[in-house]
Formats: structure tokens, sequence, C-alpha cells
């Protein structure tokens, strides 16, 4: 060992030895003792401050009243055609109501015609309607159901079901001079005839005739349809005579509300109406395109047995 490692060594003995000596004879060193002074808190009841006032403001005076500004009549909504697709199933969507109006004789198309589908109970096809509309130039007026069998029951039923009424546009909507409807031949044809000089609807029906007053306002089952067109039905429930060609009778209707139904095809507005009947009885609802002169989407008819007859709108094609 050289002598700088001895003369290092000898250090560090001698430190650790003074470091010993330190640690076992010397008392450790006291730290002063801290003391915390308790304070007492008081509490004083203030008298909280007045209320500052407002000086009020005075009103705004009143604008003077403007010049009234004139409201363009609307233009006419053309109808787009709906085109063909599967036996749609309608849903029904309740929307706020709002107050009809009639159109006016001179926005109505002059000539239309109207597809509908037939379809017993919810999906199953069974025919075809097609209402054809035409305003003539003399201001007398002719609508058209032609009901056909269509598929399968095509071959079961093979006449067709037709309507027909006839009559006069005048300032309160269609006037009928005459309806008549044939179930496969001329040997099943009912005919009602409006007299509306001397007040009387004479029906008949083969060789039979009768002859009953006649209403002011009397529709038949086909005009009725589209007089909405100039008088759309208010609130509420009201009431309408119509005759079928064998009998005329007074048929009263409940609102049910404005719908918006639904195909597969197109969304439709509509006003929704249904027959006041007792149960067992012969059902009528009918939904209205609000739209659209208020001519018809959708009417289902349900018979006695409860077994369920719907027209549903294809298409419409203006003339």
């Amino acid at each position: 060992m050289n002598r700088l490692a001895k003369t290092l060594l000898f250090a560090l003995a001698i430190s650790l030895l003074v470091h010993l000596l330190l640690f076992l004879f010397l008392e450790a060193p006291e730290f002063p003792e801290f003391h915390l002074r308790e304070k007492s808190l008081k509490m004083e009841l203030v008298k909280p401050p007045e209320p500052v006032k407002f000086k009020p403001i005075a009103p705004p005076r009143p604008k003077t009243a403007s010049k009234p500004v004139s409201r363009m009549a609307a233009k006419p909504v053309a109808i787009a055609p709906v085109p063909g697709s599967s036996a749609p199933v309608p849903t029904s969507v309740p929307v706020a109501a709002s107050r009809p109006e009639a159109a006016e004789s001179s926005k109505v198309p002059l000539h239309a015609k109207l597809t509908f589908r037939v379809f017993r109970g919810r999906d199953i096809m069974v025919g075809i309607a097609v209402h054809t509309w035409d305003i003539l130039e003399d201001g007398h007026y002719e609508i058209t159901n032609r009901v056909q069998a269509t598929g399968i029951f095509s071959l079961f039923v093979k006449k067709s079901i037709e309507q027909v009424s006839e009559g006069l546009v005048t300032g309160e909507g269609l006037r009928p001079d005459r309806y008549t409807v044939t179930r496969g031949g001329p040997e099943n044809r009912q005919s009602a005839r409006f007299d509306w000089k001397d007040g009387n609807l004479i029906l008949e029906s083969g060789a039979s005739q009768k002859v009953v007053k006649l209403e002011p306002g009397t529709q038949d089952q086909l005009s009725f349809l589209y007089q909405f067109a100039y008088t759309p039905p208010k609130e509420g429930v009201f009431t309408f005579i119509a005759t079928d060609g064998r009998k005329i009778d007074t048929y009263e209707y409940r609102i049910l509300g404005e719908e918006t139904l639904r195909t597969s095809t197109k969304k439709y507005r509509t006003l929704h109406l249904a027959k006041l009947h007792d149960a067992g009885v012969e059902g009528t609802e009918i939904w209205l395109d609000m739209d659209h002169y208020y001519w018809p989407v959708q009417v289902m008819m349900s018979d006695s047995k409860g077994d369920v007859l719907r027209q549903m709108l294809q298409e419409i094609e203006i003339r």
C-alpha cells in the first residue's frame, strides 16, 4: 500500500470516530414549541340595505297604422300522377287540423281520371275502379265509376259495376239530374231522375217505379264524393241526403280529423270522415285529399258481417 492510500484511510478513520463521539455524548437540539391562539368569532345582525327604487318607464307610443298589403291569390296546385306499386298498406298519422276551404269552380279540372285499386280486407287486391270526371262547355258534368275484377277474381266475377252521375255545376256545386247504377247488365239497373222543378225524385228499378219527395241539396252516391270540392265539410258532425237508385236516405258523418295517409309511393294530407251507424249496420269511411279539391283518396266500406272492401287511389291523370 503506498503512502497516499494510507493517508486517506487514516483521515477516514478519524472522521468516523469524531461523528461517533458527537452522537453518543452530545444532546439533541431542542426545537421551539408552537402554540395556536384561539380567537372568538363575533356575529352581529346588520339591517339590510333599503331596496333600490327604479323610475317606471313609460310605454312606447303606438305606431301609426300602415296601409294594408294585398294578398295574392294562391295558384292552383297541379296533381302529380302516382306511379303503380305493390299492394299498399296505408298508415294514418294524425296532424294538426286546419280550416277547409272550398275550391273555386274555375280551379277544378275540367277533365280527369282517377284510378283506384280495390282490396278485400287489407291487402288482397280484387279489382280496379276507374273514376272519370268531365265538365262540359255548357256547364253540365258527368262522373262515372267502373269497377272491374282483376287477377284470379276475374275468372269468377266477369261482369263489372258501373255508376254514372249527370247534372249541372251551380254556384253551390253539383246538382244531379240523373243517376244510374248497373250491376252486370241492363237487367240489374237502378236509376234516379231528379225533377227539381216539381220537387220529385223518380226511382226506377226494372219495371217498377217510385216517386218520393226531392229535398234541396240531394246528391247521389257518386256525386256526393265530388261535391266536397265545392262545399268541404266543417268541424263536428254533418248530414246530407243521397240516393243509391233504390231509395233515398239521410246520412250522418263525423269528421275524425286531419290525417296523413301514406302508401308505398306517396303521402297525402287528408280529412278523415266516418259514417255514424249502429252495430251490425253497413259503415263507410272516406279520406279526402285536402291539397287537391277534396277528391277521394281512400273509401272503405264494411258490411253487416264486418267484411271490408277498400278503394285506394293509385293514379290521377288530368286530361
